[in-house]
């Protein structure tokens, strides 16, 4: 993008720290400038502690260091102009962070630090612990009091004319060819000419990116002082920097203490546990906190990614710029970020940002040890252009994928050719359904209505081939038996390639609603080790009952409303219950899953009428789990109206699962159609086909 390319206009998804200050240099710059705003209460940077703190923190030599050192560098002119812009104070203090040490070091000191002896440790901070034996001290970090930062770039942005629209959720981004088209919020569409992605620990609900919230707990004391109240002194002249606990003064007094870093997702509140934890570890540095009063305690959700590094710059779309996941950084990086995502939107990039991009969570191409052509997945094609039909098509799929944007859901539209014998190949039927017509489960799209499971197949390969014969793009993998290596599960989550297949991890096994939340937790998990990182899906699975294996609707209920609280996007698997069903939805499940009959038993639909109810008054995805033996059964239930099936015992235990798999993702598409067409009346007389006007007579 050249400079005569700059837009127009320009839409921010988040109305936080950084979205804010993106918004503040993108308006200096001359560009109009719109923010979407959820919650501005809980935005990261309300909750943090406002640490200036690169060195302390030990970010190793590289980018990141850069990134941060340069970002320290702009704070004081940074925060100087704002509070000119708007005669409000930012804390802005460069007290210098000491880290105690509570233990005697392993090693030397490094001499590249400043170390500090434990007689020489009062004049820098008296009152600190008898059990430091030093401490490091960093003096060019500083600090800054983030909320009232927060206030003045608020205001500064208000008064530059911004538009901020509040309590607006961003449901997703409509996409086109490279391109964002628009923006699905709560209240209507939105379009501008560029969209910025500053949505914080929400950003991957928005964009299949890897960004997830860690929690994170603090509370505030205030100091006490023989002077009056109002004249309360600050007994703690610097940051102090300790083990699983920093302590931050602020110049009126207040200290805050901080931070729990919790993977529990979205969880709210704050805990005994937590809070206690960091009291007992702040005094043991500092005892004098004993006694202060505690004036409050609060929580808030950074935005991770996997390697603990921001997500900066270009995205697959190319009027779509990324500006989230900075962690434990978001306070420190604003300047920064700010500065390098105006000027990239505006033409003049930067190649620090190149180290930031969202490709480098990208897997592109498979393992190319087992075979010569690197795109193969089968041992046994030895030919880089491969004769086999099978193979032949995987390589083209191959190309598709990689000519489609990153986050792209993979269609169904692509042609699949399968071996079933020498001479006999069988072609993957076009769906012949509208672009609207797409499944969309907690905002991510798929092409194929159908879901297999993993269970039953007598071979990993023969598991493959009928996921690629059915189209199924979800396939449920039981928790518990891939991480026991049950039988038939050995080597399953390395025999699936995973950029292609989306994990429906599934709590199987679980007979309470305690024991089903901590298995959903293993499977995100596990997913996130197979390399989807955003896949927070969990089919939810409490069966209690050995024989007839019927979920229990009380603690399927129970485990639901957890998982939904924190974060998971549930499925839960139920009987055909119509109240069970709106229940669920109601608390935040993702889809209902009812099923035809019992699990495996082939008895094809068998609640027709109550698995009609839960359709008609659903407005979440109803997907028809378990039961169903034959296409023509699969292509009932999609008639019925329901969005998707599950199926695994029907095409595992088929005499060929490969083409039970192709007539299943057949039938499934028939059956939508079908329903999308529109059935005849049922008639109890007959009614000609042919008109009986001008026919022939003697």
């Amino acid at each position: 993008m050249g400079p005569s390319d700059v837009p127009s206009d320009v839409l921010i998804v988040g109305g936080g720290i950084i979205g804010l200050a993106i918004a503040l240099e993108l308006h200096q710059k001359g560009t109009q400038v719109t923010i979407l705003s959820r919650d501005f209460t809980e935005s990261a940077g309300n909750a943090a502690a406002g640490m200036l703190a690169p060195s302390a923190e030990h970010i190793p030599p590289g980018p990141m260091a850069e990134l941060c050192q340069r970002s320290l560098d702009l704070y004081p002119n940074w925060v100087s102009k704002l509070e000119k812009l708007t005669g409000k104070e930012t804390g802005y203090w460069p007290c210098g962070i000491l880290a105690p040490k509570v233990r005697p070091l392993s090693e030397p000191p490094n001499p590249e630090e400043i170390w500090i002896e434990k007689q020489a440790l009062s004049s820098y901070q008296p009152g600190l612990s008898e059990s430091v034996v030093g401490a490091y001290l960093y003096s060019e970090d500083a600090q800054v009091d983030n909320r009232a930062l927060m206030k003045a770039l608020r205001e500064a942005v208000q008064d530059a004319g911004v538009s901020i629209q509040t309590n607006v959720n961003v449901e997703g981004f409509v996409r086109s060819q490279g391109s964002v088209v628009g923006l699905r919020t709560s209240v209507g569409e939105k379009q501008a000419a560029h969209y910025v992605l500053a949505a914080g620990a929400w950003s991957g609900d928005v964009l299949p990116i890897p960004v997830c919230p860690r929690k994170g707990q603090m509370l505030s004391v205030k100091a006490l002082s023989r002077k009056a109240p109002a004249e309360r002194s600050q007994p703690l002249r610097r940051v102090l920097y300790g083990e699983g606990v920093y302590i931050v003064p602020r110049q009126d007094g207040r200290i805050i203490i901080g931070a729990t870093v919790e993977n529990v997702g979205f969880e709210p509140h704050n805990t005994p546990a937590g809070i206690a934890d960091l009291l007992n570890r702040a005094i043991a540095l500092y005892p004098a906190l004993s006694n202060f009063p505690i004036e409050e305690y609060w929580w808030g959700y950074r935005p991770a990614t996997p390697d603990e590094l921001p997500i900066l710059g270009s995205s697959a779309y190319r009027n779509l710029t990324l500006a989230t996941g900075h962690y434990r950084n978001g306070v420190l990086l604003t300047p920064i970020t700010a500065q390098l995502i105006a000027n990239h939107i505006c033409g003049e990039s930067d190649d620090l940002l190149a180290s930031f991009s969202y490709q480098r969570f990208e897997h592109r191409g498979l393992n190319a040890a087992h075979c010569k052509d690197a795109r193969c997945e089968d041992a046994r094609c030895e030919d880089a252009r491969c004769e086999d039909a099978y193979h032949e098509d995987a390589h083209r799929e191959d190309q598709e994928i990689e000519a489609l944007p990153a986050s792209a859901s993979i269609s169904q539209e692509s042609t699949v050719n399968l071996v079933f014998s020498p001479m006999q190949t069988i072609d993957k039927p076009r769906e012949v359904a509208s672009a609207q017509d797409i499944l969309t489960i907690a905002g991510k799209t798929f092409g194929s209505r159908l879901m297999t499971g993993t269970g039953k197949f007598n071979s990993l390969e023969t598991m493959r081939q009928s996921f690629a014969a059915s189209g199924s793009e979800i396939v449920t993998v039981a928790v518990r038996r891939v991480q026991t290596n049950a039988p038939g599960h050995e080597g399953l989550a390395e025999a699936i390639d995973w950029r292609r297949i989306w994990m429906l991890p599934n709590t199987a096994g679980c007979k309470d609603a305690e024991e089903a939340v901590r298995v959903a937790r293993l499977g995100r998990e596990m997913a996130k080790l197979l390399g989807q990182e955003d896949n927070n899906f969990v089919k939810l699975e409490v069966i209690p009952d050995a024989k007839y294996l019927l979920p229990d609707p009380i603690d399927t209920l129970k485990a639901a409303e957890q998982l939904v609280k924190e974060g998971f996007a549930v499925l839960p698997y139920i009987n055909a219950d119509p109240l069970l069903a709106k229940r669920l939805e109601e608390v935040g499940c993702a889809t209902v899953m009812p099923l035809g009959s019992p699990i495996g038993s082939g008895q094809g639909i068998r609640n027709a009428a109550n698995i009609e109810i839960i359709i008609e008054n659903a407005n979440v995805p109803v997907v028809v789990d378990a039961g169903i033996g034959t296409p023509s059964e699969a292509a009932y239930a999609m008639e019925l109206g329901a969005d998707a099936l599950l199926i695994n015992s029907a095409i595992a235990l088929a005499n060929d699962p490969v083409a039970m798999g192709r007539a299943m993702g057949m039938a499934a598409v028939a059956g939508r159609l079908a329903y999308r067409a529109g059935r005849i009346p049922v008639k109890s007389y007959a009614i000609a086909s042919s008109p009986t006007t001008g026919t022939i007579s003697s």
